[in-house]
Order: structure tokens, then sequence, then C-alpha cells
């Protein structure tokens, strides 16, 4: 395969090297990445199993509706299996690109799977990272409309000043700047990554106070982060924030780089002093079933508190209390922390 045949070339080139007088450091790579096929969607005859050409079968438009064969009108046996010629089912990545554009292509590719499993090609979803883009970008619209009220250091500076909200929105960012370092460099699972980034992307569109640095931040730092996946849009949108002058507002063009490209910016860094979450919502279950949740609770309580905290709510003597007042028997406590608590009480 071409996969072998580049491992075998470049160990030669390591040992044609050693034996030239030169060091060599055990394998030529430092890490070996077996990609997974792609596979195509294929149609065959229900009868004979023959494989069916694209111009045999009428595919509907509308979802839902199964396709058929042109000649008979019965419903072709349906199977993903890996793109060949002989199957019919290869996809002209032109043509894709042409429609849906690269950056939204290459996106969908990235998101469908693991680079190291079997990737079932779907063309139709493609228009979900289309959309994704047009929200992003959206996002940025908005926000180059909305300058921030004060520079980065400045706002970091007065950090013990920070609304709820504006918390919440550095830590959010730097989760996400977590999640993504960790998939692009350790696991290349850039599945992951993307979904960090949507999930960032989703938090931004809800928070109120715009003006706020936090929300620069989060917004330059999902910018730089989409970039190397969709660096046409990346690129675009950072010109967008640059001349606008909302990254001069917001102190966020490092040095020597004002008025320079995205990817001459640096990678967002994790403030892990931000990562630990507020507050949490705690489910309160007694003997099984849920009874109340704990809203803005403190996290990581130990199940000794949680339960005095549990025992001051007063939907919670209906519960944990006989008809004269007395506390029940707790036979049982199970605590998964900052998510469950049940409690079995002895009936």
């Amino acid at each position: 395969s071409d996969l072998s045949a580049l491992d075998d070339a470049a160990k030669l080139a390591a040992l044609v090297k050693e034996t030239s007088g030169g060091a060599r450091n055990g394998e030529p790579f430092k890490r070996l990445l077996t990609q997974g096929m792609v596979h195509g969607l294929t149609y065959k005859d229900p009868h004979n199993g023959r494989f069916l050409k694209p111009d045999e079968v009428d595919v509907p438009s509308k979802t839902g509706k199964a396709p058929t064969i042109i000649a008979t009108g019965e419903v072709p046996a349906i199977s993903y299996e890996k793109m060949s010629k002989s199957k019919y089912n290869g996809v002209d990545p032109t043509d894709t690109v042409a429609k849906y554009g690269a950056d939204a292509t290459r996106l969908h590719m990235l998101y469908l799977a693991p680079p190291q499993d079997v990737l079932e090609w779907d063309t139709q979803s493609i228009v979900g990272m289309q959309r994704w883009i047009n929200r992003i970008g959206r996002l940025v619209d908005n926000a180059t409309e909305n300058p921030p009220n004060q520079g980065w250091s400045q706002c970091m500076s007065e950090r013990a000043k920070w609304s709820k909200e504006a918390q919440e929105t550095y830590r959010q960012t730097n989760v996400a700047v977590q999640r993504a370092s960790e998939s692009l460099r350790d696991s290349f699972a850039f599945n992951t990554a993307i979904a960090a980034l949507i999930e960032l992307s989703n938090y931004l569109t809800t928070v109120k106070d715009t003006k706020h640095a936090t929300f620069a931040y989060g917004a330059a730092s999902l910018v730089k982060m989409l970039s190397p996946m969709a660096p046409s849009v990346g690129e675009e949108l950072w010109e967008v924030m640059g001349k606008s002058g909302y990254l001069a507002a917001a102190g966020m063009e490092t040095a020597g780089s004002a008025g320079s490209g995205v990817f001459a910016q640096g990678w967002p860094d994790v403030d892990r002093s931000a990562l630990k979450k507020l507050s949490v919502t705690i489910v309160v279950q007694i003997n099984g079933k849920v009874r109340f949740r704990l809203e803005d609770a403190e996290p990581d309580q130990d199940k000794g508190s949680i339960l005095a905290t549990i025992m001051e709510q007063p939907q919670a003597k209906k519960w944990l209390c006989n008809a004269d007042g007395t506390a029940k028997q707790v036979v049982k406590t199970i605590h998964v922390p900052n998510k469950l608590i049940n409690i079995i009480v002895a009936k």
C-alpha cells in the first residue's frame, strides 16, 4: 500500500543517513497514525447484488423518501462500503467543494469520525457545517458592532470584580482551549476539537454582556482555534475583527502582529485557574426517584456538606422527615460528585 511504501522509504532514508555517518534515533516517525477507510453510499440490485451506477438510481432530494431503481421502480439494497470505481460510490471532491466550499467540506470530513476510524461519507450533512460557519460569521459581525469597553490587560487586572457571566465566559473559553489543544496535540481527534469549538460558539451566542472583554477573548480564541481546520473562514473573520478596530480595542493583537493575519497570532493558552466551575446543579434523589435539584451549589462538596445543605431545604422535609418532624433513618447514600446524590431512607 501507499502507507507501507512511505514507511519503507522513510526507514531507508534513515538507514542511509546512519551508514553515511549521521546520527539515527530509532524510528524516523514519532508516531504512526493509521488512517481509517472512507466508505461511500452504495446501491445494489436486490436480486443479483450488482452494483448500480448513479444514473441507474433515482435519489429523492427530500430526506425520508427511499431511493428507487429507475428501470424497475424497486428499492435497491443500500449500504456503506469502501469507495471504489467498481462500486460506483466515489465522490468527486471538486464538485463538493464547488457546492459547499472548501472549509465546510474539510470541517465535515474532520468532524464525521476520528482519523483512525472508518468514515461513512454523507454529502448531505455538509450543510450542517455551512450553517455553523454562518453562525460564527454572525457572531463576529455582532461582536464588531459592540466593541469591548476595556482592553484585555486592564480587564484581567480587575478579575475580582467580574460578574458571574464574565467568569463563566472566561471558564467556557478556557475549557474549549484545553479540549481543542489536547485533541490536536495528543490524539489527533479533530472531531473532538471541532465539538469543543461548537460548544464554545453556542455558549457565546447566549452571552448578554457582549461589551465585556471576556466575550472578546472568547470570540478571538474561537477564530484562532477554528483557523487550522477552516483557514479561509478563519482568515476572513480575523480580518473583519482587525479592520473594524475590534481587536485593537480589546488589546488582543500580539506584539508585532497588529494588522497581520490570524496565522501570525499565537495559539490561546489555557488558564487552569479558570477551569473550575463556579457552581453546579446537583440532582437530589430519594430512594432512586428525583425529588428536586440544588441549583447554584458550590462545586466539589463532600457528601456530608451536601447532606447538610439538603436538610436545610424546605422541600426535603416531605421526603426525609417523619410525620412528627423527626428525621428518617438514612440507610445508604450514593454520591456522584457535582452531579447527583441518591439518599436511601428506611420506609
